[in-house]
């Protein structure tokens, strides 16, 4: 199957951003103390502390791994029975014309949302690094909540926009 431009570009976007979080949580965590604080309250207070090694590795594994295995689901989800698949008007889209291409648009989502957690999860390592250049270390409070404000926002566009891919008064009934 020919898949769109677009496509090709979010899944380019992604290996991309996955190879420079790579990179930017394996470099700038080089500069981190020893004992790195990787746990905070709510106000800010570092109360876990790990080891820079397992830090790294650790953060590697989050902001890595986690985009990846969406990414690398998405892969296999023509596989899945429709049954599992949970989509507005789910038996016109998931019909055998419409199947591959319907397949196609959620793995094209799927992929958009391995790429707001890759930036997102990078993001909350910076900001566990600039904590760490403070003693005591310190979350910084309006960091974290801009950050997950502005999460919420891309997934609740994600979110509206994947609903109405998939909306019927927007589709000629075949």
């Amino acid at each position: 199957m020919h898949r769109p431009f677009y496509q090709k570009t979010i899944l380019t976007a992604l290996i991309i951003l996955i190879a420079a979080a790579i990179y930017f949580v394996t470099v700038s965590s080089a500069g981190l103390p020893p004992l790195v604080a990787s746990h905070f309250n709510a106000s800010g207070v570092a109360d876990g502390f790990m080891t820079k090694e397992n830090y790294t590795v650790t953060m590697l594994a989050v902001s890595v791994g986690l985009p990846g295995f969406i990414a690398l689901i998405s892969f296999g989800l023509h596989k899945l029975p429709v049954s599992l698949i949970n989509i507005p008007h789910r038996e016109y889209w998931l019909s055998p014309e419409r199947h591959a291409d319907s397949m196609q648009t959620i793995k094209g989502f799927m992929d958009v949302l391995a790429c707001i957690l890759v930036v997102f999860l990078s993001y909350v390592h910076w900001l566990v690094v600039l904590a760490n250049a403070h003693q005591p270390p310190v979350l910084s409070g309006s960091g974290i909540y801009a950050g997950l404000i502005f999460l919420m926002l891309l997934i609740g566009i994600w979110s509206w926009v994947l609903i109405r891919a998939f909306h019927l008064n927007d589709h000629p009934k075949n």
